[in-house]
């Protein structure tokens, strides 16, 4: 696993924890979104315990960057509720992949929205794509 993908991991469990709780929903889909990438479970508990190795990557494409952000999103929204410190940590993000502060609001409120849809990825990147062209 390239430390790109091992940064998102620890920064989507970051994302889970800063409720200051973890559900079994939340880690749940953590797991999911491993096995999607072909992470197999043991190597995410390693990042988990281990957080001291990881360092933060922001990842170089537009499209991988919405595709960590709307993971965050979806981790967001795992609980059924939005608190506005998620709100504000999703922007956060949104600034430190490269965003301008000014679009951050927006573009967290767009793909939370999205994720309360649960709309495929795919989707996603085919509004992203039809934005930046």
């Amino acid at each position: 696993m390239n430390d790109d993908l091992k940064s998102h991991f620890l920064n989507l469990f970051l994302v889970a924890l800063s409720d200051f709780q973890i559900d079994t929903t939340e880690l749940d889909l953590l797991f999911k979104f491993g096995e999607e990438r072909g992470v197999p479970r043991q190597d995410i508990e390693k990042i988990i315990l281990n957080p001291t190795e990881i360092k933060f990557v922001i990842p170089d494409d537009i499209l991988t960057k919405v595709e960590y952000l709307y993971d965050f999103a979806r981790m967001i929204w795992a609980d059924k509720n939005v608190a506005p410190f998620e709100e504000t940590i999703l922007k956060k993000f949104c600034v430190k992949f490269g965003f301008k502060e000014e679009n951050a609001k927006n573009i967290a409120d767009f793909l939370i929205e999205e994720a309360k849809k649960e709309t495929p990825k795919s989707e996603i990147f085919e509004i992203v794509k039809q934005n930046i062209n």
